[in-house]
């Protein structure tokens, strides 16, 4: 076995080309993407403020008037609960004070005209107009569920489509919120519950992490999802070798010394899991001390890191193994090409080495969850976040169940006859 490997890792260490798609490219790209996406994954909002202009076209204090003075023919009581209620409530000023609220927009209180010479010089991503008798009729709506309610009036632009969608999106839960509300409070004055609001100067919103640990960067994220990614080009690589070995008969003349195929077998997915644990340990020990993406807090870090990595290199082994088998029975290389030019990249795509988890659809993340590179970028980012040893212990008897299974088939398919 010894002689396998020093063998693999000899003719690996001549290929300068597979070295540095196996070693410079995860750190090129995790440098990439991880300084790239770092304020936006780090949640930083500095990257994303912009500034949105709001047309006023509507009259306050006459909708509110207009409202009160309509309120004739209803019990004195009523009337009176409804007057204070529209004189204190004002839905424009809470709008404008929830889009503060988020820190990522700056309002300017412009005519139409500025609005729309701003918009087009690109000084905003969009204009908010409040039209004529927004108060009126929403105050109407919210407190006699007469009407149909104020509609804003939301112009975005081209040049911003991004944040642009986000502010429509802004808007939308503002007046899901509203009308929440307005709802909480009619049912609790028919039920006779009284509702009081707390108000408090601290900032709504934000993160609370459920562990001691820093949030989740996007170069720590992208440390790990390079590194299980690349990871899965050692198996194409151990298969195209057995193949050049297999073409230039070296194959035949391990046979002929007396080593066993079945040997010869177990030394490539030996090689492979070697390799890249070899591999992982290289990448991570990079990110550790040139980009900084995380730190190894105690030696029950480094161990966890490292069972980790031993038993997603057990799964590569495995895919070397099944690989090398396809490769020997059809003595053909193109399932090793296949597998490295299209395979590892819809792997990666599912395991969410290209865009995080988080964003995916549920679809993608449950079909992920049974790729070994997902489960291991999952195991990763979990045990580097603080988790205990029972959440990572799910997804690594996956990987060890689905390399016994590849395992398996490679064995039954590969050519135990085949010597020449």
């Amino acid at each position: 076995m010894w002689n396998f490997l020093k063998k693999d890792i000899l003719v690996l260490l001549r290929d300068r080309t597979e070295l540095a798609v196996l070693l410079l490219m995860p750190l090129i790209l995790t440098a990439i993407l991880g300084f790239a996406l770092g304020s936006v994954m780090g949640g930083s909002t500095e990257s994303i403020e912009a500034k949105i202009a709001i047309v006023q076209e509507d009259q306050v204090e006459e909708g509110s008037e207009r409202f009160v003075n309509e309120l004739e023919g209803l019990p004195t009581q009523a009337i009176d609960e409804l007057s204070e209620a529209a004189q204190t409530f004002n839905p424009t000023s809470i709008i404008e004070s929830a889009i503060m609220g988020t820190d990522i927009y700056q309002i300017s209180d412009l005519s139409k005209e500025e609005a729309e010479t701003a918009l087009s010089d690109e000084e905003v991503v969009a204009i908010l107009t409040i039209p004529k008798d927004f108060t009126y009729q929403t105050l109407n709506k919210l407190l006699l569920n007469q009407g149909s309610g104020g509609e804003l009036v939301i112009k975005s632009g081209d040049h911003s489509a991004f944040t642009s969608t986000i502010f429509q999106d802004v808007i939308e839960l503002i007046v899901a919120q509203l009308n929440l509300t307005s709802a909480v409070e009619k049912v609790a004055a028919e039920s006779g519950v009284s509702i009081e609001y707390e108000t408090s100067s601290t900032k709504i919103g934000g993160t609370e992490n459920v562990t001691d640990r820093p949030t989740m960067s996007a170069l720590k994220y992208y440390t790990f999802a390079m590194a299980v990614m690349f990871a899965l080009y050692i198996a194409s690589t151990i298969a195209t070798k057995a193949f050049n070995e297999n073409s230039n008969h070296t194959f035949s003349r391990i046979i002929l010394a007396g080593r066993s195929p079945i040997k010869y077998l177990s030394g490539k997915g030996i090689s492979s899991s070697i390799l890249v644990m070899i591999q992982l340990a290289i990448l991570l020990m990079v990110s550790v001390f040139v980009y900084q993406s995380f730190n190894f807090i105690s030696v029950v870090d480094m161990l966890g890191i490292a069972l980790i990595t031993f038993v997603f290199a057990l799964s590569v082994g495995a895919i070397g193994i099944l690989l090398t088998s396809i490769v020997m029975s059809t003595n053909s290389v193109n399932v090793a090409g296949f597998f490295s030019g299209a395979v590892v990249s819809v792997f990666a795509f599912l395991g969410g080495s290209f865009v995080p988890k988080t964003q995916l659809p549920d679809i993608i993340n449950s079909i992920g969850n049974w790729t070994p590179n997902g489960l291991a970028l999952t195991a990763y980012l979990q045990w580097s976040q603080g988790l205990g040893f029972e959440y990572i212990a799910t997804p690594l008897i996956k990987i060890f169940i689905i390399s016994l299974v590849i395992t398996f088939i490679s064995i039954v398919i590969y050519p135990r006859k085949r010597v020449v």
